[in-house]
């Protein structure tokens, strides 16, 4: 499966974990080039933000940001918030967490997707190597991966933050359902 296979995949699979009757505004946090946000449409009014602009759709709202600071929105204003293949490019994971639960409205989900560093390849690539595959040197280098996350993370976290874990599937991509 190349790169493109595996975006594709990952947007199938956060599309199926929304909610049925979910209706309301949604943040595509880390858009890239909206292909997701444009899916999210569906489900109510789209929002997206980034490092950089780089939507390839027109007409969907975008806001530049350094999520390592903020999500630059208002308190429980959103149904929705998608965050895929993000956590693991930002400085603190735990802020972030804390930012989604913060925009996110009672009874919210958010679904966020990372490199699954548990998965038989990652353990042994560290098993011969010393180093998490998807978070070597290169990676750091070309993607920018800098923080692996794992279910007990996701897991620690959320309990401190009240959000509840719905849903964990391992993979190529560990993928987290919450709700607030």
């Amino acid at each position: 499966m190349n790169d493109a296979d595996a975006t594709i995949e990952i947007r199938k699979k956060v599309i199926e974990l929304i909610p049925n009757k979910l209706k309301g505004k949604c943040l595509d946090v880390g858009c890239g080039s909206g292909h997701l946000a444009v899916e999210l449409s569906n489900y109510g009014e789209v929002y997206c933000i980034d490092i950089e602009d780089s939507l390839i759709f027109e007409g969907l709202p975008f806001r530049k940001a350094d999520l390592n600071i903020n999500i630059p929105h208002e308190d429980n204003c959103f149904s929705l918030v998608t965050a895929t293949e993000v956590i693991e490019h930002l400085e603190n994971p735990r802020h972030f967490l804390r930012e989604l639960y913060r925009v996110l409205k009672k009874g919210g989900t958010a679904i966020i997707t990372t490199p699954d560093i548990s998965c038989f390849k990652s353990r042994l690539y560290y098993l011969l190597k010393g180093v998490m595959f998807g978070f070597r040197d290169a990676d750091y280098n070309i993607s920018g991966h800098i923080n692996a996350m794992t279910d007990y993370d996701f897991k620690r976290i959320c309990k401190e933050l009240n959000f509840k874990i719905q849903y964990i599937e391992h993979g190529k991509s560990l993928i987290v359902k919450l709700v607030k």
